[in-house]
């Protein structure tokens, strides 16, 4: 997976999805967000709790299960994995 950070903090949820959107589509053709993790609210998406393990978290392997092959960390609170969305 290749990851991506962006060092800038103070920005709401919303500012830092477009910020990691617009940094995804330069490495994928037609991004798709597949989870996410915020650490302010500490929620993440999809709202799942099987299948994690020491490694990753439920809502990583998710990503990754679908295809997530971009993470894109903004800051220290927001981590967004995007994989291809032209299947």
């Amino acid at each position: 997976m290749k990851i991506l950070k962006i060092s800038v903090g103070g920005l709401s949820f919303e500012e830092a999805q477009n910020l990691a959107t617009k940094e995804a589509q330069n490495h994928l053709k037609d991004p798709i967000l597949l989870s996410w993790l915020n650490r302010k609210t500490g929620r993440h998406f999809p709202n799942v709790e099987c299948c994690g393990d020491e490694c990753k978290t439920s809502w990583e392997i998710y990503a990754e299960s679908r295809g997530g092959n971009v993470r894109v960390e903004v800051g220290q609170d927001y981590i967004f994995i995007f994989g291809e969305g032209n299947f």
